[in-house]
């Protein structure tokens, strides 16, 4: 291959930045097989060897931000990558390197994932991290897809209902995000406010009040959309945050917007759910 002409598959090639889950849960595994599902290649930067199985996680090894940047410059060289998406971020130093390529690279916006903690409780981000994430990645994401927990960390509000989900969103994008989907999963209690348009997959519906339903909540540039689906009683995998956003990256890969490419990657994750042990 000529050194000096990009690969000619690169448009269908999509990037994960994020940590390695050996167990395969969550993670690049998890990502890699989600942009495998829409159709694109992956290519991987590691951040971070983690200890953990499906059910736990043990601890990880950080990598250096020498290290992320030696990965990933090799990866510029030979390609033009279609989406992107950003996971676990341990360190202050590679959310500085990461952010420093996407500023000054032709990069895609990303789709930022800020993994803080592991569903089994084990810290993932340093402090600091968190807030040069929040000054030097976030105004960079084409999209931020934090939990409840996470949303918290980064606007200190506390988030009880969907309204004051509606406040999260818009405090991240005064931070610099232009868009934020904050994903409802940890929310025991959704009150609607009866003035916006409520979706399961993108199509507007009617409003509901249950506490059956789980919702994902997005603020593109001030426009509200609410994603409402059925809870999967009993249900549940590892690594479903990381399956959601790669989803969304690879559906911003194939030039859909933003609310479509949450609706279709809401539908996906619900059948991955539905089918856990494929994704084992």
């Amino acid at each position: 291959m000529d050194p000096h002409k990009k690969s000619e598959t690169a448009s269908v090639i999509a990037l994960t930045i994020a940590g390695f889950d050996p167990s395969g849960g969550a993670g690049v595994l998890a990502d890699a097989a989600t942009f495998g599902s829409f159709g694109f290649s992956a290519s991987a930067v590691i951040t971070s060897i983690t200890f953990q199985n499906p059910g736990r996680c043990f601890g990880a090894v950080n990598q250096s931000a020498e290290e992320v940047r030696k990965q990933l410059m090799p990866l510029l060289e030979d390609f033009v990558f279609a989406c992107a998406k950003t996971g676990m971020l341990p360190t202050r130093e590679i959310v500085s390197e990461v952010a420093s390529w996407f500023r000054k690279r032709k990069l895609p916006g990303p789709v930022v994932d800020p993994v803080m903690v592991s569903s089994s409780g084990q810290r993932l981000m340093e402090d600091s991290a968190l807030e040069t994430l929040i000054h030097e990645l976030l105004p960079l994401a084409r999209l931020v897809t934090p939990n409840i927990p996470e949303a918290e960390a980064l606007t200190g509000i506390s988030i009880t209902s969907e309204a004051t989900m509606r406040q999260a969103a818009a405090r991240i994008r005064e931070l610099g995000a232009s868009a934020v989907l904050i994903k409802g999963g940890h929310l025991l209690e959704q009150m609607a406010d009866g003035n916006q348009k409520t979706t399961a997959s993108g199509v507007e519906g009617s409003e509901s009040r249950s506490r059956n339903e789980a919702i994902d909540l997005l603020d593109n540039n001030g426009v509200i959309t609410v994603f409402r689906a059925p809870r999967i009683a009993g249900k549940g995998i590892h690594g479903s945050g990381c399956i959601l956003s790669a989803a969304i990256a690879a559906g911003l890969g194939k030039g859909h917007t933003i609310e479509e490419a949450v609706g279709a990657a809401k539908l996906f994750v619900a059948e991955a759910i539905r089918n856990a042990p494929k994704l084992r």
